[in-house]
């Protein structure tokens, strides 16, 4: 069981990550989705559909990106920090 943002989850979670994360960029956005999905994302604004794709959880190095201090996010709720390290806000997604 990996334990992220108050929660436990199983390590094979698939979870929805951006290109940029994949290739280093630190995760600025954490989504917690209303259905339970996961999502990590660099804060950057130009996605494309190509950008995005499912990995398991256990892929994320959580340590590297520091999300062990990602506070509680539940299902409904997005984290944003303004840069690696920062502090998180926590808001609803709608």
């Amino acid at each position: 069981m990996i334990t992220l943002a108050s929660y436990g989850f199983e390590p094979d979670k698939a979870c929805i990550v951006c290109r940029h994360v994949i290739d280093g960029a630190p995760i600025l956005v954490f989504v917690h989705d209303d259905d339970g999905d996961l999502q990590f994302a660099c804060g950057g604004e130009a996605h494309s559909v190509d950008d995005w794709h499912a990995i398991c959880l256990d892929h994320v190095d959580l340590a590297e990106h520091r999300l062990n201090r990602l506070p509680a996010v539940h299902a409904g709720h997005v984290a944003i920090r303004e840069e690696a390290g920062g502090d998180w806000s926590v808001e609803p997604t709608g």
